[in-house]
């Protein structure tokens, strides 16, 4: 191996080593065994391997550094990996994903606004601005539903948000003895709170129990009442309001319940009335969902 020290010698034997060293130079030392003179930043070709390695000598002069190695296939830098060297030979956007190992999805285009909107093509891929775009689309196309635009029967896209008293035939009832009326908020038992403003629709069905003194049944937003129906009746009476609210108002029954006296004998004896209301349901169209 070639010292790089040009020593002092007759014209021939100057000329044979400087050719030598001339040589060195131009294939990087390309050899098996390192170079015995050494200098900082020196490039050497270890050829003791299967595929030759490039290296430098490092800062120090201390040791050598792989820099990459010379494959059949193409110069390799050291460290490496498989996808990493694929993906530097790759010579598309196509094969440079699939060196990546994205997958067939990888290769798929993106979508268009009409796309996105549209909802219906499945076979490209969205960014976070179609997205947003589809979203928006969809959000227009949403209505708070005046009450006057509700159907006067339950169509088929209205949407049950909530069902109080057990589901139906449970009734809730307050009762009063003697006479008078007392009323009850059923906060509990009825309340709806809306997140934005929005416009549903107050169903329920009315009766009376107990004495035949009349009952009351009313549909109250923060406490004040939008409508009251009165019954006598132990039959049941559907009733129902539409009603609008802003974000925040709140939605309840009240009941009144009236009780009675009568006489036995000599004696007055109170008697007690029941106001009754059972299957009550707050609904709404379904495009005035988003948001409540």
């Amino acid at each position: 191996m070639v010292d790089y020290n040009l020593a002092n010698q007759s014209g021939a034997q100057f000329r044979a080593e400087l050719n030598l060293i001339l040589a060195a130079l131009q294939s990087c030392a390309f050899g098996a065994t390192p170079p015995t003179t050494t200098t900082a930043g020196q490039i050497w070709v270890d050829a003791s391997g299967a595929s030759p390695v490039v290296k430098i000598r490092n800062a120090l002069n201390t040791g050598w550094t792989p820099l990459g190695s010379l494959a059949p296939g193409g110069f390799e830098l050291a460290g490496t990996s498989e996808a990493g060297r694929a993906l530097i030979a790759a010579a598309s956007v196509g094969a440079q994903r699939t060196a990546l190992g994205l997958g067939a999805g990888a290769t798929l285009g993106l979508a268009s606004q009409a796309q996105a909107q549209a909802g219906s093509d499945n076979a490209t891929l969205m960014t976070p601005l179609r997205v947003a775009e589809a979203i928006a689309a969809l959000v227009t196309g949403v209505s708070n539903l005046l009450p006057d635009a509700m159907a006067p029967t339950l169509a088929a896209d209205t949407v049950l948000l909530k069902h109080c008293s057990g589901g139906g035939t449970l009734p809730i009832s307050r009762e009063k003895s003697g006479n008078g009326t007392t009323y009850h908020f059923l906060a509990g038992e009825t309340g709806i709170t809306a997140t934005r403003d929005c416009a549903l629709r107050v169903v329920f069905d009315q009766a009376r129990g107990g004495t035949t003194a009349t009952q009351y049944a009313a549909v109250v937003r923060d406490g004040v009442v939008l409508q009251e129906w009165t019954t006598s009746s132990t039959s049941w009476a559907a009733r129902s309001i539409d009603v609008t609210l802003t974000a925040g108002q709140t939605l309840c029954i009240r009941l009144g319940a009236t009780g009675g006296t009568t006489d036995v004998g000599n004696t007055t004896v109170n008697t007690i009335g029941q106001s009754l209301i059972r299957n009550v349901r707050y609904l709404a169209d379904q495009r005035s969902l988003i948001g409540i």
